[in-house]
């Protein structure tokens, strides 16, 4: 068995991700305003979770925003942080694949209502990939709770791999960290005035990913992709009128062309759902558990860990730190079956009503 050892370091753009966040906390903290984000938390807020597994990322599934959309002329800042640890190997035939490393995203998304029911959204991103930094602690998390380690004792420390391999050679092999800005994503989301269904109402979102992000790094496809999805939220039966447990569901499909590296295994389309319960336990303290799935967009690999639909659990909530300040952590894990999902990744993000 070889030991790893390693001195932790923390990648110079989580940092300054992780930087600019505990700032713009310590800014806001004092604000008072009334902004309308107090109204919100009435209703389900959807834990903005992002599968990063390296290459399923450039397919852009979106996160949730939530059944409401924004008043005319009110904004939303949200400033994001997610990283995740894998490691996973499997050999199928002549499909060979080796993913050991943590993958870091850090996003900056604007909402903006424009018209009663109507709001835009643009979503600015950037992708690293990365040795493992957090490889001791999980290592420590698994022989604490007596958790399988899946080799990781036996694997180098602070080690990227990403590598996948046909009969026609080397496809993916990315041994370096890398670090690049991620796919442009446009957006619209639209409030239905009548829904049948007694809740919170139906919001139907569109995007269109613009490919500005490095396909040679897995921080984009390369191409052009959309995606359309549908929100609903509400009380669950036994909690109607206190509205302690709520409920949020998202549905939807992405369609986008996989990185030209990948094309021979790649699927053009993917389906995506969630579906969370969120526990108001104070009026600014909510925690949440929720699930994320979606199919594989490379069914015809021969390898589960790209073949595998992914199967994302998240266990977290936010605390409403200001009037218009909210704060949002999460951590993830893959449901121990599906081996698609990354092990286990970290969300922070912070949301700012303008």
């Amino acid at each position: 068995m070889m030991t790893r050892r390693s001195p932790m370091r923390l990648p110079s753009h989580a940092a300054s991700a992780a930087f600019m966040c505990l700032f713009v906390i310590a800014a806001l903290w004092p604000s008072a305003a009334a902004s309308g984000q107090a109204e919100d938390v009435a209703v389900a807020m959807p834990l903005r979770l992002v599968n990063l597994n390296p290459f399923h990322l450039p397919y852009g599934v979106p996160a949730s925003f939530g059944t409401r959309t924004l008043p005319p002329k009110s904004s939303e800042l949200t400033i994001a942080l997610d990283t995740a640890s894998y490691l996973n190997t499997a050999a199928s035939g002549s499909e060979r694949l080796l993913l050991d490393g943590e993958t870091y995203r850090s996003s900056l998304t604007l909402r903006r209502g424009f018209r009663p029911r109507w709001e835009y959204f643009l979503e600015l991103s950037a992708v690293g990939h990365h040795g493992g930094l957090f490889d001791a602690f999980i290592e420590g998390w698994h022989e604490f709770f007596g958790l399988p380690q899946g080799g990781r004792d036996e694997a180098p420390r602070d080690r990227l791999v990403l590598i996948y391999g046909d009969g026609s050679g080397t496809r993916i092999d990315i041994q370096r960290d890398t670090f690049s800005l991620g796919d442009l994503v446009l957006g619209v989301g639209y409030s239905l005035p009548e829904w049948p269904v007694l809740n919170d109402g139906l919001t139907v979102r569109g995007t269109v990913k613009i490919p500005t992000g490095n396909p040679n790094s897995l921080a984009g496809s390369g191409r052009f992709g959309s995606s359309l999805w549908a929100e609903t939220s509400g009380a669950l039966p036994w909690s109607a009128p206190s509205r302690e447990w709520l409920y949020a569901a998202t549905l939807g499909i992405v369609v986008a062309e996989p990185p030209k590296r990948l094309s021979s295994v790649g699927d053009p389309v993917i389906g995506f759902g969630r579906a969370g319960v969120t526990w108001r336990a104070l009026s600014r303290v909510h925690f949440t558990v929720q699930v994320d799935v979606h199919s594989s967009p490379y069914r015809t690999a021969n390898v589960n860990v790209l073949a595998d639909p992914v199967v994302l659990l998240g266990f977290g909530g936010f605390v409403q730190v200001t009037d218009n300040a909210i704060l949002e952590i999460a951590v993830t894990e893959d449901d121990g079956m599906q081996r698609a999902a990354p092990d286990i990744g970290l969300h922070t993000a912070l949301r700012w009503r303008l």
